[in-house]
C-alpha cells in the first residue's frame, strides 16, 4: 500500500497530527467527491511547500555552523586535519539530498503513493490487500523461485554485451538483480 495521509483503525479515519477523526464512509465519500485529481493537486502543492520549507530552513543550517553541522563534525570527526575530502563528501550529500527532494520523479512518485494510499485507507478494501499478498507470495515469488536458474541464465546472456563478454560479471549482476526484484516484491507484499 502507498503512503497514507490518514490512519484508519476501527472504521474511523484519523489525521496524524490534526486531532481530527471522521467515519471512514464519510471520508471515502468526500475523497471520491473531490476526485483523485483534486487530491493530487492538493498533495502536490503541500509537497512543494514542504520542500521549500526544508530548503529554506534545514539546508542552510546544515551548510552553516549550526548544531546539525556541529553534530556531523562531532559524530563523523569531520573537523580533523586532512578532512577536506570528508567535507566535500558531506557537501555532496547535502546537495544530493536537496536535489533528491526537488526531483520531479521523486515528487511525482510521492504524490502518487500518497494519494493512492489515502484512497486505499479510506476505502479499507482488505480483500484487495489479501489478493495482492497472495498473488505476490503464492504465485509470483513461487514462479520466480521455480525458474530462478533459467531466468538468471537468460539475463546473464542478455548482459554479455554490456559486460564486455565477461560472463562472471554478467552472471553476478543477473543474480543481484534477481535478488533485488525478489526483495522488492516481498517488501511490497508486507507493506500492503
Amino acid at each position: 500500500m502507498g503512503l497514507t495521509a490518514i490512519e484508519c483503525p476501527d472504521g474511523v479515519c484519523h489525521s496524524h497530527h490534526g486531532g481530527h477523526s471522521v467515519e471512514r464512509s464519510i471520508m471515502n465519500k468526500d475523497l471520491n467527491g473531490h476526485g483523485r485529481e483534486w487530491c493530487e493537486r492538493l498533495a502536490e502543492r503541500i509537497y512543494e511547500m514542504s520542500v521549500d520549507t526544508f530548503s529554506q530552513t534545514v539546508m542552510p543550517s546544515l551548510h552553516s555552523s549550526g548544531w546539525q553541522r556541529r553534530h556531523l563534525d562531532w559524530e563523523f570527526k569531520l573537523a580533523n586535519q586532512n578532512s577536506e575530502s570528508d567535507e566535500t563528501l558531506v557537501e555532496g550529500i547535502i546537495n544530493a539530498t536537496e536535489s533528491f527532494f526537488r526531483s520531479s520523479e521523486v515528487h511525482r512518485l510521492f504524490i502518487q503513493e500518497l494519494v493512492q494510499g489515502t484512497f486505499a485507507e479510506a476505502s479499507d478494501n482488505q480483500l484487495r490487500v489479501k489478493a495482492i499478498q497472495k498473488l505476490i507470495d503464492n504465485e509470483i515469488i513461487t514462479m520466480l523461485e521455480s525458474r530462478k536458474e533459467e531466468i538468471i541464465e537468460k539475463i546473464s546472456k542478455d548482459l554479455l554485451d554490456d559486460s564486455n563478454g565477461n560472463i562472471e560479471l554478467a552472471s553476478n549482476s543477473a543474480k543481484e538483480g534477481f535478488d533485488e526484484v525478489e526483495k522488492l516484491l516481498v517488501n511490497h507484499s508486507q507493506a500492503v
